[in-house]
């Protein structure tokens, strides 16, 4: 707590140049909320009337070319006599109010803190990933090939007849080339002489069995014309069943959460530091309306995946805010802009706990309340899943956690309080890996290899065998369009075998969403509240205050809330809430929904 003067006096700056004090200026207020136990504050100033050569001013910019979409620089500067100085930086918000007053002119507009928190939501809610790929600041250069098959849950009947339909196939056409072997045989022996009797000429004589030949030649013919077209008919229908059934390894395209995140605030003036391990390989697939092209026999003629890692117009995340939310959602994380640098961070990473130099003034406190109502008695933090992608019901496990807090000694169970749910929902499907064949593809690796011998004989094999086991390893899908984006965990373009433990609701919850709990981490969720506490306030308060809110009370941690300073009178209402533990009848239960 700094020395105060009597009322801070004040300077009042429109795009450079001082004027004089607005009408009221003595009771100007300086409002600060932690939103969200944000660690930055949302600040509001009050509204300003302003007179005369202010006036005019303002008018002047408002009726420029400029016109009233971009806010006129605004600056407000407070001082004592002891030389402390803090400038409040901001904009005239013609936006969200402007008011001439016709009887005597005067104006009475509100203020935007330059570089605001307030400001940075507000610009990224009017922000899409659409605008940006059109001005060229996200493109391929930004996007990563993400391999992937479609693969479909077959039933046994599926199985049964495509391997049927080929194996007949393939035993047809070694028959065709068994009977041409035949064919050929019977016309060798056909064309060999033998002794007759010549038409009166005394003794034995050649001849040669000329029906039989042609009989013979055009049965060879026809068997090899037959043969050739039930060989190019097995590998037709085996390249067209090993392609549907065994699809080809196709390419989606897909962006770097935290380079999806980076282009928004390099648009917007910033760069950005989410220092997370979880950010560091974690990549967002965009979900597909793309349908395969089909030829007039129903099999693929070309695939297509996504072509553009940024989200698609009805996907969560392609307003830029919704991307900056699904981040923070994943790591229990805040944001604040310090220096140009957007900061995304987990609550629990020491950046934010660093203690500060403010200290309350020793004051009486009349009452003081207990965050019990800020813990719900389930917590459910879930992943969605798509109906149009098979695999993000079949492989389930890692979607969903839940956490029950319950008291442990329990005297009348009708008494008991705790209710009410948390739900973390993140609007994003997780990823399936292609680990092992399935079923048709073990009956197929065996089939293709009869295949591919057969269509060897004639001197060109179709190498089927080898396209059964090439897939492993991939993404899977049970359609080539998906519904739901994906968040996945990638190296390479491809799924880690172990992908499933580096990134799952659970995990998140260990890492970073346990922040919450009444009952982890020694039970430093519980807290004492201060509501509504007036103290002596002046310049450095403020200074030190927006920049770190975190102090100590009787030795334990605390943050601020919110702040009310009536800058004119060097005094503030404030809220604040310190850790206090309370309670230690509490347990939790898991589930890992399987």
């Amino acid at each position: 707590m700094s020395d105060l003067s009597i009322n801070t006096e004040q300077k009042y700056l429109l795009n450079g140049t001082q004027y004089n004090a607005p009408e009221g200026w003595e009771d100007t207020v300086i409002e600060a909320n932690y939103i969200d136990d944000n660690t930055q504050p949302s600040l509001k100033v009050s509204d300003f009337t302003f007179p005369l050569e202010a006036r005019d001013a303002v008018k002047n910019w408002f009726h420029s070319p400029i016109g009233g979409f971009e806010g006129m620089p605004f600056e407000l500067i407070l001082y004592n006599n002891q030389s402390q100085q803090v400038s409040f930086k901001a904009f005239l918000d013609f936006y969200s109010n402007y008011e001439e007053l016709l009887e005597d002119g005067r104006v009475n507009v509100s203020t935007l803190k330059e570089d605001g928190i307030d400001d940075l939501y507000s610009k990224l809610e009017a922000l899409t990933y659409g605008y940006l790929e059109e001005l060229g600041k996200v493109g391929q250069g930004n996007y990563v090939t993400v391999n992937y098959v479609v693969e479909k849950k077959f039933n046994l009947f599926e199985i049964i007849m495509s391997s049927v339909v080929l194996f007949l196939m393939v035993k047809e056409s070694i028959e065709a080339i068994i009977k041409t072997a035949d064919n050929f045989a019977k016309l060798s022996t056909s064309t060999i002489p033998v002794l007759g009797v010549g038409g009166g000429v005394p003794g034995p004589v050649l001849s040669v069995n000329t029906p039989a030949i042609v009989y013979a030649s055009l049965s060879l013919l026809i068997q090899i014309a037959y043969t050739i077209v039930i060989i190019f008919a097995v590998i037709n229908l085996a390249r067209d069943l090993f392609n549907t059934l065994v699809p080809q390894k196709r390419k989606h395209k897909a962006i770097l959460l935290k380079t999806a995140l980076s282009v928004a605030a390099q648009h917007l003036g910033y760069t950005l530091e989410a220092p997370a391990q979880v950010f560091d390989n974690l990549h967002y697939l965009p979900s597909n309306p793309r349908l395969d092209e089909k030829k007039i026999d129903g099999f693929i003629n070309s695939t297509r995946g996504t072509p553009t890692g940024i989200p698609n117009v009805m996907d969560y995340g392609y307003n830029c805010s919704d991307m900056f939310n699904l981040a923070k959602k994943l790591i229990r994380g805040k944001i604040a802009l310090i220096n140009g640098v957007i900061h995304l961070r987990p609550m629990n990473d020491p950046f934010w706990l660093q203690q500060s130099a403010w200290s309350l003034p020793d004051i009486l406190i009349e009452s003081k309340k207990y965050n019990l109502s800020d813990l719900k008695a389930t917590k459910v933090i879930q992943f969605k899943i798509d109906t149009n992608d098979e695999w993000t019901i079949d492989n389930y496990k890692g979607t969903a956690y839940e956490i029950h807090t319950d008291p442990i000694t329990v005297i009348n169970k009708k008494g008991i309080l705790l209710k009410g749910i948390d739900e973390v929902n993140f609007n994003v499907a997780l990823g399936s890996r292609k680990n092992k064949l399935n079923p048709i593809e073990k009956i197929l690796k065996s089939l293709a290899g009869v295949v591919d011998s057969t269509t060897g004989m004639l001197g060109g094999g179709t190498n089927l065998k080898a396209k059964v086991t090439s897939k492993l390893g991939v993404l899977r899908q049970t359609n080539n369009w998906h519904t739901v984006p994906k968040l996945l965990p990638l190296n390479g373009g491809r799924l880690p075998i172990n992908h499933r433990n580096l990134f799952n609701a659970k995990k998140l919850y260990d890492d970073y969403l346990d922040y919450d709990s009444f009952v982890n981490q020694g039970f430093k969720r519980q807290r004492a509240v201060y509501n509504n506490v007036e103290i002596p306030f002046g310049i450095e308060d403020f200074k030190l205050l927006t920049i770190n809110p975190y102090f100590l009370f009787n030795g334990n941690t605390a943050k601020m809330i919110n702040f009310v300073w009536t800058t004119g009178q060097d005094r503030a209402t404030v809220s604040f809430w310190v850790e206090e533990v309370y309670t230690r009848n509490l347990k939790e239960t898991f589930i890992e929904a399987t």
